[in-house]
């Protein structure tokens, strides 16, 4: 009996102690939040700053973007050439000096996140040493029975005073230990916050290479422009003629590949289903699918979408699948990624996404993405970088949607002109149908 009571007054005692205990990390947690809300203010205010220094260079980009439609709707001429041109370099800088913002923001979020979870670790390691105070403590208080402790106190009153404290303050005891808990859940968030936080960073610094080196190639294919012509219009026109046979040459062997499928796939189309792929690039649609009035330009049938952003603009998955083929090169899509989805409502058939004049890319044959991963940057590889010019033409992504039955790749028929390049084809939909 006498040693029943002893155990059950130093299992509440216990519980006491671990309250306390508990308090202790609360109140290091929130108890002098003047030093980490000066500083969270302070990137608070940093933040907005950027915030508004982005949307100011974005309103640039965007005005920079509606110049160079305009202009591209007007007569093909060198003079008109030469200012697009001019914006596009102009548009680039806007995107290096819009990237450059984004990359300081980031780095202020990972400063912010860094701050939090070391002032976390800090008071963590404070309460070690608390427990272990505690735990000493603890373990004399078992060494002492419970009368031992009664005769500490002046009466027998006093006693049962803390006896009734130990026995109330358990339900405070599973309060605080609720309130760990959800700290405990705060510090993962924050942990996956900061990896998060560098992820994107790491995308923005490469972002940020690709429109440095695209930089550079618009001023070269400038100065290109004026050395061949000479700054004459009829120099600029014969060269427009030529390039136009080679235009066509890629624009034909793409639709005579695509047709044949489609003849193969007759009626067997895919229904609509609007909203099962997201849009994988931000930018402006500059041309969509089927006969879009181009055919002055080579163009018999445009397969897909072409979405225009500055250059290295990130590239996403459109939906979840695995990656059945890539390619580089100099002729047609340049270089391209494409990617199978399975399709639940298409009752085992499925669909494939081609995302075509990337920069560079981040995936290979084999690869299982989900909707929204990075899959590459725009960029202007294969036949997006003639002289002819118009909504086809620059930094842009090609978007096309074909039917997984009867997808194939071939090996280019003009490589004695454009070296190694590969053609993906098959028969295509409209990707708004789908988007």
């Amino acid at each position: 009996m006498f040693s029943s009571s002893k155990q059950k007054f130093n299992n509440n005692l216990r519980i006491a102690i671990y309250a306390f205990l508990i308090a202790g990390v609360v109140f290091a947690f929130f108890g002098n939040p003047t030093v980490l809300g000066q500083n969270a203010d302070d990137l608070v205010l940093k933040k907005q700053e950027k915030q508004q220094q982005l949307q100011a260079i974005e309103k640039r980009i965007s005005a920079y973007r509606s110049e160079i439609k305009d202009l591209q709707s007007q007569t093909n001429s060198l003079k008109n050439q030469i200012a697009i041109l001019n914006l596009e370099i102009a548009e680039t800088e806007a995107q290096i000096e819009a990237t450059e913002t984004k990359i300081d923001t980031a780095n202020l979020e990972i400063a912010e996140v860094t701050e939090k979870i070391v002032k976390t670790e800090k008071d963590i390691a404070k309460q070690k040493q608390i427990l272990k105070s505690l735990i000493v403590e603890i373990n004399d208080l078992d060494q002492r029975s419970p009368l031992e402790i009664a005769l500490e106190n002046d009466n027998f009153e006093e006693f049962l005073d803390q006896v009734q404290y130990v026995v109330s303050i358990q339900q405070e005891s599973q309060e605080s230990l609720t309130k760990i808990k959800q700290l405990k859940v705060e510090l993962d968030l924050r942990q996956s916050d900061l990896k998060r936080e560098k992820a994107n960073l790491d995308t923005l610094l490469e972002q940020l290479d690709i429109a440095q080196a695209g930089l550079s190639g618009q001023r070269v294919a400038k100065q290109q422009v004026l050395d061949q012509t000479r700054g004459q219009e009829r120099a600029y026109q014969r060269l427009l003629t030529e390039q136009q046979k080679l235009e066509n040459q890629l624009e034909k062997e793409i639709y005579d590949l695509d047709a044949a499928i489609n003849a193969k796939l007759g009626n067997r189309r895919l229904p609509s289903i609007h909203g099962l792929l997201g849009w994988p690039m931000q930018g402006t649609l500059t041309q969509g699918y089927g006969n879009t009035g181009f055919t002055a330009l080579g163009y018999n049938f445009h397969n897909g979408l072409d979405i225009a952003a500055a250059a290295g603009t990130p590239i996403y998955a459109a939906a979840d699948g695995v990656v059945v083929g890539t390619g580089t090169g100099s002729g047609a899509y340049g270089n391209w990624i494409a990617i199978k989805h399975e399709i639940g409502q298409f009752s085992g058939r499925a669909i494939i996404t081609l995302y075509a004049h990337m920069s560079s890319f981040r995936a290979k044959t084999g690869q299982n993405v989900k909707q929204g991963d990075l899959i590459g940057f725009e960029g202007n590889t294969g036949n997006t970088t003639r002289l002819l010019y118009g909504p086809e033409r620059g930094y842009h992504l090609h978007f096309t949607v074909f039917d997984a039955e009867g997808f194939g790749i071939s090996e280019g028929a003009y490589t004695n002109i454009y070296g190694p390049y590969q053609v993906p084809y098959g028969a295509t939909y409209n990707p708004l149908n789908f988007l």
